[in-house]
């Protein structure tokens, strides 16, 4: 019956009663009870304050959600933590039956949830010490990860800033020449593998970003589970040959991989493929990218706009579009057309956490946009989206 124990809980629930029946739930499962109350800016100040000592975050979806969104986008933005999000409605917590309130198979299933996201969480966090000697847990997200805002706004103007970048980036072109053959012979085979073989992803978004992008893409995938049926195809403007960079930066804090789009490479569940800048894609009918000898047109590289018809025409209402911060327009005829031919999702950044909030603000102008968070809102948006009941994000 210990399933929680030597683990630190929080709870919010917008009722008292939900509050108390969890705590003493868990409670009696062997968690400790860091903090348990209403999910209002309050509550994450104080979360803010103890967040050192929990380990996991549970939210009653039913009452915590919709009436306290400021409450839950700072959460999302400051707290480092792993959230499990359960929505039921907890129809039998007055039946004088059930211990606490709830089915103990309920309790149990929701115990046994939280020790496996601790246990992820504890996978995917390296305990560090800090100077002080007081031990902290390091995400991948934060460790070794440089100011991709910063990074694009360099490329994009071309500062001197990049040297060490161009330096590094003519290294690995170097290297690449070098095993060109080996390269060409695995992109041939991957060309002409067996359709039948291969789990192509059956749901796939774009992401499309600009200035700003990079930054918010992180924090986006930095909460993204690893586990969520979708892949995510990567429209960025970017300099030329900064793709690689881009890619290294980004996989090392998500928990999907993240790589380069390469000819034949067939969209899986769990990916994230960049868009090159110097020549078009396209997504042929076996999910397989095909690098076209044609350039990007007009004056976008690439072209978000080009990528979401492409995309969204093959995927159709199994496709979906996130636009990020950027300056600009690319992005909204794709999206009208998309909206008009088959519903699809359209969701963007919200102006606040934006560098430069024009392109996602063009999308909302046009009346397209469904839904507008925080990266990390969007995270939990696209979770609960295909995971129902009981999401989380890391």
């Amino acid at each position: 019956m210990q399933k929680l124990k030597g683990i630190n809980l929080v709870i919010a629930s917008g009722s008292e009663q939900v509050q108390n029946c969890l705590q003493e739930a868990f409670e009696h499962y062997g968690a400790g009870i860091c903090l348990c109350g209403y999910l209002n800016l309050d509550f994450v100040k104080q979360l803010e304050f103890i967040s050192d000592k929990a380990d996991v975050i549970l939210i009653d979806m039913d009452d915590s959600y919709e009436d306290n969104e400021a409450a839950l986008d700072r959460l999302l933005e400051h707290i480092d933590l792993p959230i499990l999000f359960h929505d039921n409605d907890f129809d039998d917590i007055n039946d004088p039956q059930q211990e606490c309130g709830f089915s103990l198979p309920a309790i149990s299933k929701l115990a046994s949830k939280l020790s496996r996201l601790v246990d992820r969480n504890e996978n995917r966090k390296p305990v560090q010490v800090c100077d002080n000697g007081k031990k902290i847990a390091q995400s991948k997200s934060e460790s070794s990860v440089d100011n991709l805002s910063q990074m694009t706004q360099e490329i994009l103007f071309q500062n001197e800033g990049l040297s060490v970048a161009v330096e590094e980036e003519q290294r690995r072109r170097l290297e690449s020449e070098q095993t060109l053959e080996l390269k060409d012979i695995a992109e041939f085979i991957g060309a002409h593998e067996s359709s039948e073989s291969i789990d192509s992803a059956e749901n796939v978004w774009i992401l499309g970003a600009s200035i700003g992008g990079p930054e918010a893409v992180k924090r986006f995938l930095a909460r993204i589970p690893a586990e969520l049926p979708v892949a995510f195809v990567l429209a960025q403007h970017l300099g030329e040959g900064f793709v690689s960079l881009l890619a290294t930066q980004l996989d090392r804090i998500s928990s999907f991989k993240v790589k380069e789009a390469s000819q034949g490479h067939v969209l899986r569940h769990g990916e994230v493929v960049i868009v090159p800048i110097e020549n078009c894609i396209t997504v042929n009918n076996k999910g397989m990218i095909e690098i076209l000898d044609e350039k990007w047109k007009g004056h976008y590289k690439p072209s978000i706009d080009r990528v979401i018809k492409d995309v969204t025409h093959r995927y159709q209402e199994r496709a979906g579009v996130i636009i990020f911060s950027g300056m600009g327009e690319d992005g909204v005829l794709a999206s009208q057309k998309f909206a008009e031919q088959y519903q699809g999702n359209i969701w963007a950044q919200n102006p606040e956490t934006c560098v430069v909030s024009s392109m996602p603000d063009s999308v909302r102008k046009a009346d397209l946009v469904s839904y507008t968070g925080s990266p990390e809102a969007l995270a939990l948006k696209i979770a609960m989206h295909y995971m129902g009941k009981d999401s989380y994000i890391n």
